[in-house]
């Protein structure tokens, strides 16, 4: 198994510190969150000084995490989407990553899901030929309460975008709390749509009951929430999928606890659910 630290795990640091942490933990990779990557760009740093990092601690950067709102109409929006689209592109290829992530959000909520996943489709297109150019693929994650969020919803938005370098991330959580998944149906899933696995638990709401704060149900370690996570981290090895996994979770208190005991509990928690 490769494990790769998520960048989310160590909110509040930067990403060289994060390839030092994911090193001195026992981490193989570094999925890289893409709001310390912006701060890294705005601040005049280069891809390569940041490879040269990379390659010094032997941590290899597993996938680039998000770009977002990628189911934006506007046309203003559009072209800061591909814009940005390109810049990372540019900059994943660079140091070697293979992935970037894309979320579709609430913008068009109201709308059928047949009209979502249109219309996101759209823009995706776009975007999967913009990392083409580079050699660079797209894992989809819907957000549990968004409109594009089940497994179903999945392959249907993979069958629209009809692109090679498009594929999924499948996050636990977000699968479980929107019962939009189980473990039976990702013991189905083709591995080769299979680009990158997050790990997280947590709660969910009740049948009909309304979403609250992401943080209110995802804000624990694995083991420590109401996921029956071996039963999905089984299902997910039987695929034969021997990408990286990453362990995720949201929680202010833990973003303000030692980010090597919390990097160290994430990585142990994942060994004991795929060893």
């Amino acid at each position: 198994m490769r494990y790769a630290l998520h960048g989310m795990c160590s909110l509040h640091s930067n990403i060289v510190s994060d390839i030092r942490l994911a090193k001195e933990t026992g981490y193989d990779g570094l999925e890289i969150h893409t709001d310390k990557l912006w701060r890294y760009i705005r601040a005049g740093l280069t891809s390569q000084a940041l490879k040269e990092r990379l390659d010094e601690a032997q941590i290899a950067p597993s996938a680039i995490d998000i770009i977002g709102s990628v189911e934006s109409t506007g046309k203003e929006q559009q072209s800061r989407l591909f814009k940005d689209a390109e810049t990372l592109c540019l900059f994943a290829a660079d140091i070697g990553a293979p992935t970037i992530q894309l979320n579709a959000f609430e913008a068009l909520t109201g709308l059928s899901v047949e009209d979502n996943i249109r219309i996101t489709a759209q823009n995706i297109r776009n975007i999967a030929d913009i990392g083409k150019e580079h050699g660079i693929r797209f894992q989809y994650e819907g957000a549990a309460w968004t409109p594009i969020a089940t497994l179903e919803h999945y392959y249907r938005l993979h069958d629209a975008v009809g692109r090679d370098n498009f594929g999924f991330v499948l996050d636990t959580w977000h699968f479980w709390s929107c019962r939009g998944a189980t473990p039976e149906d990702m013991a189905r899933i083709d591995k080769s749509l299979i680009y990158n696995v997050h790990l997280s638990d947590g709660l969910r709401p009740d049948v009909g009951a309304p979403w609250v704060d992401e943080r209110l149900l995802r804000g624990c370690l694995l083991g420590e929430g109401e996921i029956p996570l071996q039963e999905w981290a089984s299902a997910i090895q039987s695929t034969g999928y021997d990408g990286f996994y990453s362990g995720e979770f949201l929680n202010d208190q833990l973003w303000e606890a030692d980010h090597y005991e919390v990097a160290s509990a994430m990585l142990a928690g994942m060994k004991r659910l795929l060893l």
